[in-house]
């Protein structure tokens, strides 16, 4: 198996040389795959495309570009059900959008994946040099590639964060420190929710909240992980993986929340606070604070600019967890290989055709199409540098989906690069190139000191119907069915018995042996990496 390199050589020639061997990747009579007037038709399921239809100028200049129309198959409610679906009837299409982890893993198990190391290698030149060694950590644990990912490459924006109103924390603090970009320590924090109750009890005739949060959401609970220093696993040494509850950081930021809670600054409901609930009550203007990430209250944050005023807006903070320092905390993890795997499949009858698309959307002309739209309408090139229409701009600012579907630009999002393109103007137009206030802040606050790449720990679990991913899921089970006992406890002593029952089912469930399953294989990912 050859590795795969960034080498240069001439498309044309190459494309030729391999379309011997394409010819027998022919798939079964379900996939729609065709050819007509020069131009080839590749069926394409994209987990994430909802019900948009692949007839904007985008579209239509993918179509140019590559000689490819695709026939976008949307999902239809649950995608991963779909995805299943396909699977067992062996009637996927061309390309397969899916998740990374479990799912593009029984893909490859079951065969339906084209192998993609020589190919790539001998038709991708643009793809090879946009991704370097990210297709590595792409590797199968054969050794072999089977899918690209989408979204990848550092990405050390903010992602998770202490929010809290400005113009309410300028009245505690001043409005020097509320400006600041200095951190806050978990016992200042905790005074500053302490003396916004005080101060107001009740907010336009409304009990006020000094905390809220939404009980099911990663970005309230990757905050509080990020406040408190804690990673995905526990690693009480280089080679063992210990589930997170295990950490003594895990217990510290549950009482943390327990005395919030007991002191009556934590929302009593925030066990069953859904998203619209949240939304709700921050955007009534009686809420000081909340986790999550800063992009999340933008839509919040014009209501209250527009009600109550400019400073009236939720800002983004680092709150350092007492007994650690401020680059100790662990707010930014992000994975460097995305969290979308774009595969080919066996079932493709124009692999060449297939790559031609790969390697054109991952090149930066591609990625500059996909994310930019079209130049001289969308964007022109001014002094080296891309620049904006500014219709265009404040049509994806202020109405983003009637500007993306009219456009194209953004609507379709695959092998995306985070990042800059060679002329230093971000790849992604919508979200990084012009930022908002609280934004720009977010990463004066939090810069890259919290970044950590998750990619080491992502779907390492044991999944599925074996003993092992029973024993996981029963042990996932009951944490959940535990943590809100342990925040709601009505002192440390009670929030102590419930976690340490909490760990003996853990334990009994089975706790050790997914332990050493999860350590076993992240070690064979380090080794596959060359990393061991």
């Amino acid at each position: 198996m050859k590795k795969i390199s960034r080498r240069a050589f001439l498309k044309g020639s190459a494309l030729a040389a391999g379309a011997a061997a394409l010819t027998a990747c022919g798939g079964s009579d379900t996939a729609s795959s065709a050819e007509e007037g020069g131009v080839v038709t590749l069926s394409f399921f994209d987990k994430n495309s909802g019900s948009k239809t692949f007839d904007d100028p985008v579209a239509q200049q993918i179509m140019a570009a590559t000689g490819v129309q695709l026939s976008v198959e949307n999902p239809t409610g649950d995608p991963d059900e779909k995805l299943n679906l396909m699977l067992s009837g062996q009637n996927y299409p061309d390309i397969i959008l899916m998740g990374q982890g479990d799912i593009v893993n029984r893909y490859i198990e079951a065969g339906a994946l084209v192998e993609l190391d020589d190919l790539l290698e001998e038709n991708c030149p643009n793809l090879l040099e946009m991704y370097g060694d990210t297709l590595e950590k792409c590797r199968h644990t054969d050794g072999h590639i089977y899918w690209v990912a989408n979204w990848y490459g550092k990405d050390t924006n903010p992602c998770s964060s202490v929010l809290m109103r400005r113009d309410f924390l300028a009245e505690i603090v001043d409005q020097e420190r509320a400006e600041s970009t200095e951190p806050f320590t978990q016992s200042e924090y905790h005074d500053i929710l302490r003396k916004f109750k005080e101060l107001h009890p009740q907010v336009g005739g409304q009990d006020s909240l000094p905390l809220t949060v939404v009980a099911d959401s990663s970005g309230s609970f990757g905050a509080l992980r990020g406040m408190f220093g804690q990673m995905p696993y526990y690693m009480p040494d280089d080679k063992t993986l210990q589930y997170w509850t295990r950490d003594p950081q895990y217990m510290n930021s549950m009482l943390f929340l327990n005395d919030l809670y007991n002191e009556g600054l934590l929302d009593s409901e925030w066990v069953v606070n859904k998203k619209e609930q949240w939304q709700q009550k921050m955007a009534a203007g009686y809420v000081f604070s909340t986790f999550n990430a800063y992009w999340e209250t933008d839509t919040i944050n014009t209501t209250l600019a527009a009600s109550v005023g400019p400073d009236a807006q939720f800002f983004p903070y680092k709150v350092v967890a007492d007994g650690l320092t401020a680059d100790q905390t662990t707010y930014n993890g992000r994975s460097s290989l995305g969290w979308d795997a774009i595969a080919i499949t066996k079932n493709c009858k124009h692999v060449d055709a297939a790559l031609r698309l790969y390697d054109y959307l991952a090149s930066e002309e591609g990625q500059y199409l996909l994310l930019w739209g079209i130049e001289g309408k969308d964007w022109n090139m001014v002094d080296g540098k891309h620049v904006p229409d500014e219709e265009v701009l404040d049509g994806l600012l202020h109405d983003f989906d009637t500007t993306s579907n009219e456009t194209g630009i953004r609507k379709w999002t695959w092998f995306i690069k985070n990042g800059n393109g060679s002329d230093g103007t971000p790849y992604d137009l919508s979200t990084k190139y012009e930022l908002s206030a609280t934004g720009t802040f977010a990463n004066q606050v939090f810069g890259d000191s919290d970044y950590y790449d998750t990619i080491y720990y992502n779907s390492l679990e044991p999944v599925g119907s074996s003993v092992l991913g029973l024993q996981w899921q029963k042990v996932t089970d009951v944490m959940t069915q535990n943590y809100a006992k342990i925040v709601n406890a009505a002192s440390h002593e009670a929030a102590q018995a419930v976690y340490q029952d909490m760990m003996q089912q853990m334990e009994d469930a089975g706790l050790k042996d997914c332990e050493a399953y999860i350590t076993e294989q992240y070690l064979q990912r380090l080794g596959l990496w060359g990393e061991a």
